[in-house]
């Protein structure tokens, strides 16, 4: 069978050949979009005019599949002549596409949320980005993967999610809602479909909230497309959001703040790579994730500076890094202390007989125990932080199972406990921006995190000392070394 294309004349299909196989010949017209002609092999000696043209539709995994579609129109020869049907053809294609046209309108929420996931999350840009386009940070796009796929494919182990999800939603005038959101028609969906599946998520608003974030961002990514699947403006705009409880905790008084960095200073050598972590990022406040790969100094190639999230440079007393949110320079200064406190590490590294051996020969400051070739990441201090958080008191611990030895004199099974951590890693950054904010104003802390407003500042980070607030005596009292205003000249009269 071969499929090929000429000028279609009456001359040239009186030449055409017939084909010898079991398959007949397609020739297509140049002039003429949608006009075909199917030579007959032999016995058959026929040649037919067909209406040719092609429809998408979408699978279940939600891949686009084109199909073709063919309408016959006569034989060569007939009672109608080739300029008739070219103007039957030209006439009537666009009836005859609609009419097959089941393409978008039959794909759903769900197949664009795959779509989305399968090759628009990879190589997307931030939709909420200022003026020039910034790629998705790795974590930043499994994160929005998770999201759509527990929250809108409903693809999740825990029954109380999925029930929310899929259960009927009673409305305001008593009757119930039961469509599921992953199964709606985008020709179908409206605002008002988006919003009952937010309202559904009532009962966990951080995570409702977050999933309406990142389902706007599919629709802005298909609105986006030569071709959009969905016709309309983003239905998740303009949604309300539901209030969610703000986590400011931090280390609530500078006498602790004091004891811990003491602590920290002094026993440095007990466990010298995490005990400079924690004071890093009490001291400088960034995020945890810019000072995993923090290197010692500069790398010599640019590859190698691309592993990076920063190094350090004693010269400069200060810390160069990227930030992530835009990747800007963002080169934040050391003080004496922590300064002093990185140097004692590097002599812990080089001498073997230390705790801090380990890391000879390894280009970044915070190496993993098991594999100095590599940094950390969020799970190498886990245990480190659970066993000083309860040292310093920001950690609970309860019995769960105890050791029998003692009271049977018998081999038992060892004590065990289960902590539950008061304050995090992430926390410190809080307590950072808290005092920092304290000592020079929310602004001048706003402008050392690089934040877009004072606002996430103060909702995000900045805790007022209230007691600080307090007036307990007038604000407009004078000193005494203040000069009194003269009386004024109807004052004395």
């Amino acid at each position: 069978m071969g499929t090929k294309k000429i000028k279609f004349t009456a001359a040239k299909l009186a030449t055409l050949k017939h084909p010898i196989g079991k398959h007949p010949d397609k020739w297509y017209d140049l002039g003429t979009e949608g006009l075909a002609v199917h030579v007959q092999p032999q016995p058959s000696l026929k040649i037919s005019y067909y209406a040719s043209w092609s429809t998408v539709t979408i699978g279940a995994d939600g891949k686009q599949k084109r199909s073709g579609r063919s309408k016959f129109l006569g034989r060569v020869g007939g009672s109608e002549n080739l300029e008739a049907i070219k103007i039957r053809v030209v006439n009537n294609l666009p009836i005859w596409k609609a009419n097959n046209m089941t393409t978008f309108a039959a794909k759903t929420v769900g197949l664009l949320v795959k779509e989305y996931m399968r090759s628009g999350a990879a190589t997307g840009n931030r939709i909420k980005s200022k003026a020039t386009k910034i790629k998705y940070k790795k974590v930043t796009t499994q994160g929005y993967m998770g999201l759509l796929d527990t929250y809108v494919l409903a693809n999740t182990f825990k029954e109380s999610t999925k029930q929310l999800l899929t259960a009927p939603f009673r409305l305001e005038d008593n009757t119930y809602y039961k469509k599921e959101l992953a199964e709606l028609p985008l020709d179908k969906v409206s605002k008002s479909d988006i919003e009952i599946w937010h309202n559904r998520m009532e009962s966990i608003p951080t995570s409702a909230n977050r999933a309406l974030a990142a389902l706007s961002i599919v629709f802005e990514w298909d609105s986006r497309k030569t071709t959009p699947s969905y016709a309309g403006f983003n239905p998740c705009l303009r949604i309300a959001k539901y209030q969610e409880q703000k986590d400011k905790r931090h280390i609530d008084t500078i006498e602790k703040v004091l004891e811990v960095t003491k602590y920290l200073e002094e026993q440095q050598w007990r466990d010298p790579h995490f005990y400079t972590f924690f004071r890093l990022l009490m001291e400088y406040g960034e995020r945890i994730s810019d000072s995993h790969g923090i290197a010692w100094k500069k790398p010599a190639s640019i590859v190698d500076q691309k592993k990076c999230t920063g190094w350090i440079d004693f010269r400069k007393k200060e810390i160069h890094l990227t930030d992530t949110k835009n990747r800007e320079i963002a080169d934040c200064e050391l003080t004496e202390e922590m300064i002093l406190m990185l140097q004692k590490l590097q002599n812990l590294v080089t001498d073997e007989n230390t705790n801090a051996s380990y890391a000879a020969g390894s280009m970044w400051v915070f190496p993993r125990p098991t594999e100095p070739e590599l940094h950390i990441n969020n799970s190498s201090y886990r245990t480190k932080l659970r066993d000083f958080n309860f040292k310093m008191g920001f950690a609970t611990r309860e019995l769960v199972r105890a050791n029998t030895i003692k009271k049977t004199g018998r081999r038992g099974k060892r004590v065990v406990f289960k902590y539950t951590n008061l304050l995090s890693l992430k926390h410190l950054r809080k307590t950072f921006v808290t005092y920092y904010g304290r000592a020079r104003g929310l602004e001048a802390a706003s402008i050392r995190m690089r934040h877009s407003s004072l606002i996430v500042t103060k909702e995000h980070y900045y805790t007022e000392d209230k007691a600080a607030l307090k007036t307990q005596t007038s604000i407009y009292n004078v000193g005494n070394n203040v000069v009194q205003l003269k009386k004024a000249v109807n004052d004395e009269e």
